[in-house]
């Protein structure tokens, strides 16, 4: 890792110390974390909120549950295949996006 030996100091006025700060909050990084990615043209998103992993295990699970029947239907013959596999496919297309739009 760089060593930062380079100060920069700036002022700003107490609404723009604000925004800063509610900005890297909501980022989950410290001020100074977030002017360096700011600066290095990093796209800087929203930290997503604790519920997310948990959507995400949640998601897991029910598709680990398809999954399961669907290898039954297939060694029985009991239901649909086609119809299970659809909704796992969907299953999986969101936990994708959960999992891009939080970086997971």
């Amino acid at each position: 890792m760089a060593k930062r030996n380079c100060r920069f100091e700036v002022r700003l006025t107490k609404d723009e110390y604000y925004e800063l700060t509610k900005k890297a909050r909501k980022a989950g990084l410290t001020t100074g974390a977030f002017v360096r990615m700011s600066v290095a043209g990093q796209k800087v998103v929203e930290a997503p909120s604790a519920d997310v992993p948990v959507l995400i295990r949640e998601v897991r699970r029910v598709g680990h549950n398809i999954d399961q029947i669907l290898k039954i239907a297939n060694a029985g013959g009991l239901l649909q295949v086609p119809d299970l596999r659809k909704a796992l496919d969907e299953l999986r297309t969101v936990e994708k996006q959960i999992s891009s739009a939080y970086g997971y």
